[in-house]
């Protein structure tokens, strides 16, 4: 099976319960995306979601690197509260409300039928997609999605009408049917439980210069970086507030650039949320990326400049 060219990042989306964005592997030496496709799916055919989170260029046999970071994606569970219906969970988890209809029938159900307290719904993992060169939507959806899900579906999905996409095009696939084994799930709550501080100081000291790497990405515009990057920092480190917002500032940047608005306000909202204080500059900063902010400014109710 040919693996295309693949430069893509993840949306925000939880792990069960917890607060990273997927699942951070630190591989072994020669260890193959095969063996972790094997150890957290349960099927090693599933390599390809793995490339295509990490935007691997790996040899065909997948080989790893002693101490490389591989993000292994992962659904999200919900449990529906009172009042909550596909739209509201739509906005929340997948950046629009208008996204509901096919967040129901992810699940197998209809829009039109609210679910009920208690419910458990799957929140699919979305995928930023970039094309190939001879790739269409066609076979990207097949490839992704399987037979059971026209091309058409997808790009509805995408909230768009164009009808032919090619190289360099962006395109978010919602994956729902990443789950990890029951042994994956052990193995994870083992080594979260692990006291790791010594090695939070050497991540947070790694971090800054990531960010600082964010910030070069920025000025290039080279937007599929920040997305890629940001989302291993948030999902694989132990950062502070302030670098958390920083990498939350630069991933609603990128998510502007792609005309993901409703990403980009989630983005937003979360670094507002950890400092209400936060501003932004429109000397340095576009017009269209000060709108979606001072959105999200009124929505939370935060006041600019507020301590």
């Amino acid at each position: 099976m040919r693996i295309p060219f693949i430069a893509a990042a993840v949306a925000f989306l939880m792990l069960w319960g917890g607060s990273a964005l997927a699942w951070t592997h630190v591989a072994r030496d020669d260890e193959t995306l095969k063996e972790l496709a094997a150890l957290y799916y349960g099927n090693p055919a599933r390599e390809i979601i793995i490339r295509a989170a990490n935007g691997f260029m790996h040899p065909d046999d997948g080989s790893l690197l002693q101490g490389e970071q591989v993000e292994i994606p992962v659904v999200t569970y919900h449990s529906v509260a009172e009042g909550e219906d596909w739209f509201s969970l739509a906005n929340r988890y997948l950046g629009s409300s208008k996204r509901a209809p096919f967040l129901a029938e992810l699940n197998d159900q209809t829009a039109e039928a609210n679910p009920t307290p208690g419910k458990i719904v799957k929140i699919p993992y979305q995928l930023l997609y970039i094309f190939a060169p001879d790739e269409t939507l066609k076979s990207v959806t097949r490839l992704f999605m399987g037979k059971d899900y026209p091309p058409e579906w997808l790009r509805d999905y995408n909230l768009r009408k164009k009808k032919k996409f090619g190289r360099g095009d962006a395109i978010l696939i919602p994956l729902i049917d990443v789950e990890f084994t029951a042994a994956a799930k052990k193995r994870i709550e083992t080594l979260s439980s692990a006291k790791v501080s010594e090695e939070d100081k050497d991540a947070q000291i790694e971090a800054a210069a990531q960010i600082a790497k964010l910030r070069e990405a920025y000025d290039r515009g080279r937007y599929l970086e920040i997305v890629s990057l940001g989302q291993a920092l948030i999902g694989g480190t132990q950062l502070t507030n302030p670098q958390r917002v920083g990498v939350y500032k630069y991933l609603a940047f990128a998510y502007v650039a792609f005309d993901e608005t409703g990403l980009a306000r989630q983005a937003f909202e979360n670094a507002l949320e950890l400092q209400p204080s936060m501003e932004l500059s429109p000397i340095t900063v576009s017009p269209k990326i000060m709108t979606v902010f001072q959105e999200v400014q009124t929505r939370l109710g935060v006041v600019p400049g507020t301590r």
